[in-house]
């Protein structure tokens, strides 16, 4: 039975050989009882063989085809696995960061029953920490350059949506400069506006 063959070969790791039987198997009993566990053993075989989007994709028509079928919580953690394993560095776009924290989030808060919730839950954390150290590492940017007013958004930003990662640390000893210099800006500012009305005034 192809199915089998496909379990056997995905267990030995022959992923490219697994997607086949899989696939197979859909194609010759598309009604069978099974067909749905090996549409989703096929969505495995891709994402072993490190291709998420493709992965996604076969994951995401389960998802459909499927909708009130036992394993959904899995094959939503998946599609948030598919997209962690391609998160890219801190200094870098963020937007799969934000899709794998979207799937994560959404295996905690429907299926908290699920035996993927706890480990959902951490990843989360993992996702909403680098999606923090992103924000640090462009609002640091900001302060080295000295642009204070958009260096202390950022910091003010993080804080407030990201109070749990642990970045109070790094943050906390940033803000009087921030706000220390913005207020000299400020002060300037008022005082350059204030001499320009003095001269306008007197000619």
């Amino acid at each position: 039975m192809a199915y089998e063959e496909g379990l056997r070969l995905l267990e030995k790791k022959k992923y490219e050989r697994s997607a086949e039987a899989f696939r197979k198997f859909k194609e010759d009993f598309p009604l069978s009882t099974y067909t749905p566990l090996a549409e989703l053993r096929l969505a495995d075989s891709l994402y072993f063989d490190k291709n998420y989007a493709e992965a996604i994709v076969q994951y995401e028509d389960f998802k459909k085809l499927h909708p009130i079928h036992p394993e959904i919580p899995y094959a939503i953690y998946q599609v948030g696995m598919c997209h962690s394993k391609q998160m890219l560095s801190i200094d870098r776009d963020q937007t799969v960061t934000e899709k794998a924290l979207e799937q994560f989030r959404y295996v905690v808060e429907n299926f908290p029953q699920s035996k993927y919730t706890s480990d959902a839950k951490t990843r989360m954390q993992i996702c909403r920490r680098q999606l923090a150290d992103h924000e640090y590492y462009i609002g640091h940017f900001y302060y080295r350059k000295g642009h204070y007013k958009a260096a202390l958004g950022r910091f003010e930003e993080i804080l407030k949506k990201y109070p749990d990662v642990g970045l109070e640390g790094k943050i906390n000893p940033l803000l009087p400069t921030c706000r220390e210099k913005i207020a000299k800006e400020e002060k300037k500012r008022k005082e350059k506006e204030e001499k320009e009305a003095k001269k306008k005034k007197q000619s």
